[in-house]
């Protein structure tokens, strides 16, 4: 049995002090291999106090403080983030080991830094039913008609409060940028972007048609997906519950599905998320490229 998505954080090496970090070989490897890398302590647990901070300060706009759990259930947080992450709290999530991480995936000076570093992520306790595993929410934030190489993008979670297993850390399924990159090439030149024909290209296995099927209310369905992989025409696929301390970061592939989970916790879920990209993938007039060469211009 593969090693669980806690033990492989635990086993990262912390970043030195001064911040500077370059991803080892292993590193990339498990990168290209499972799409996903940790850097723990990308950013100090200070920053992310004011991070918390900040968002309960609006939160308590809305009726939400932190210390009246009994509070959190009424409070609607649509456009928390839109309120809030131009604060300069978040660009804390900027820090030198995520970039020096990012040039290592993208390419030194081939991506530009955003104003704007991250959509916060607020999911409250619920308790009124178990946790269970999504079955229709799973999706990439980037088109699969991107030429995969370069590699065009990176999609970057930050912690900035804890997050213990089942309190709502986002789900991601290691290994399937593999999937729809296979699925990517198998189609003809230039076929038009229609969502469907990726899903219904993983159900054709056994493992992601089950994830896929609505109703399974199988206690055992959680470990059948995230205690062991499975692999589909040679490509190791395997849930992981994205969990960790204030100032961690977790830099994934593109092409990474993903999806929401419920809060059974005690805490709400807080975390930041953004999605970085390769210089010139967008047009001036709009939209993107599908190919880029090799400097990314």
């Amino acid at each position: 049995m593969r090693e669980t998505a806690t033990e492989y954080l635990l086993r990262l090496p912390v970043p030195p002090a001064d911040g500077e970090v370059m991803l080892s070989e292993q590193d990339r490897a498990e990168f290209a291999e499972r799409g996903i890398v940790w850097l723990r302590g990308a950013f100090g647990a200070d920053e992310a106090a004011r991070m918390r901070r900040r968002v309960w300060a609006r939160l308590a706009r809305l009726g939400a403080t932190e210390d009246d759990p009994a509070s959190w259930a009424a409070a609607d947080v649509t456009g928390l983030s839109k309120a809030v992450n131009r604060d300069r709290v978040f660009a804390a999530l900027g820090s030198r080991v995520v970039r020096a991480a990012v040039d290592d995936l993208l390419g030194q000076d081939a991506w530009d830094p955003p104003r704007e570093w991250g959509t916060i992520l607020v999911t409250f306790p619920s308790h009124t039913q178990p946790w269970a595993l999504p079955a229709r929410s799973w999706h990439s934030d980037y088109g699969w008609d991107l030429d995969p190489e370069p590699l065009f993008g990176v999609k970057v979670f930050a912690f900035f409060a804890e997050v213990r297993p089942r309190g709502g850390g986002t789900l991601v399924i290691t290994g399937s940028h593999r999937v729809v990159a296979r699925f990517a090439a198998s189609l003809p030149p230039r076929q038009p972007y229609e969502g469907h024909l990726l899903g219904r290209y993983l159900r054709r296995d056994d493992w992601f048609r089950a994830l896929s099927c609505p109703g399974d209310d199988d206690p055992g369905r959680p470990a059948r997906f995230m205690d062991r992989e499975h692999h589909t025409d040679g490509i190791a696929v395997q849930i992981w519950e994205l969990t960790g301390q204030p100032g961690d970061v977790v830099v994934t592939h593109p092409w990474v599905l993903h999806s929401w989970s419920h809060n059974t916790g005690n805490y709400p879920r807080m975390m930041l998320t953004k999605n970085l990209y390769r210089r010139g993938l967008f047009r001036p007039t709009g939209g993107y490229r599908r190919s880029l060469g090799p400097a990314g211009g």
